[in-house]
């Protein structure tokens, strides 16, 4: 799995560590149902990235095994790995040149994806840090825009949380991306956007903000939030500010 709270454990006789919780439980659920001989599994992320390289989706060959259903509402996207044995290949000439391009990524300017241009409009600037903004209400949207004028970030807003799922995975990279996520929105809501999103990349920071009093509740049901991850609606714009930009440090 990209992401997921994993606990841990000492075993034996206290020298080795065991993995246990929710996530490996998931993984070992895909490795049962999916995994064969001399194959191995990765999510769609990271196929994703494995196959922009041509040094490898040339010698491999990537099947795909369609969404493994996590909950009634949330699959997640595996591919089995077998080495094309008709091709000759350099294991070590492959990683190193993958090395290379990931190492250089870095560098590269940043781009918008083709998007829904119905549900979502665009401020572009050479600033690295950048906002995606997720709301169904568009006046919200536009509040949050001038709450954030003259910080130079460069900010994208989506009313449709579908469309905003699919402009991040689309993303070359994901250094200093901060979403800011609704709760009660159609098609996803809110804790299903953020699981989404943390599969795709986990250091993507996530800033709930919402009108329901239940920030116990989410703390619960998120891993790994915290407190100053959560905010009321109406937002108060010293608040919203300072608390977005404290997510930067």
């Amino acid at each position: 799995m990209d992401f997921g709270k994993l606990d841990l454990a000492l075993v034996g006789d206290y020298s080795q560590v065991d993995l246990f919780g929710s996530t490996i439980n998931l993984c070992s659920k895909i490795n049962s149902s999916l995994s064969i001989s001399n194959q191995i599994i990765i999510g769609d992320n990271f196929y994703r990235i494995l196959n922009s390289f041509s040094n490898i989706s040339n010698n491999y060959n990537f099947i795909n095994n369609g969404e493994c259903k996590i909950t009634e509402t949330f699959g997640y996207s595996t591919y089995s790995i077998k080495k094309d044995n008709k091709s000759s290949f350099d294991d070590n000439n492959t990683i190193n040149s993958t090395s290379k391009n990931l190492l250089t990524s870095d560098n590269e300017d940043f781009t918008e994806p083709r998007t829904n241009k119905d549900s979502s409009f665009h401020k572009i600037n050479n600033n690295k840090r950048r906002i995606i903004l997720v709301d169904d209400d568009k006046e919200i949207l536009f509040t949050y825009r001038l709450f954030l004028e003259g910080y130079d970030y460069n900010i994208t807003s989506f009313t449709n949380p579908s469309d905003a799922l699919n402009y991040i995975k689309d993303l070359s990279n994901f250094d200093d991306l901060l979403v800011t996520l609704d709760i009660r929105m159609e098609n996803l809501n809110g804790f299903q956007l953020h699981q989404q999103i943390k599969s795709i990349d986990p250091t993507i920071k996530i800033l709930f903000v919402t009108v329901l009093d239940i920030v116990d509740e989410i703390l619960t049901i998120v891993p790994g939030l915290s407190e100053e991850q959560i905010m009321r609606k109406p937002v108060d714009k010293k608040i919203f500010v300072n608390t977005v930009k404290n997510m930067f440090k």
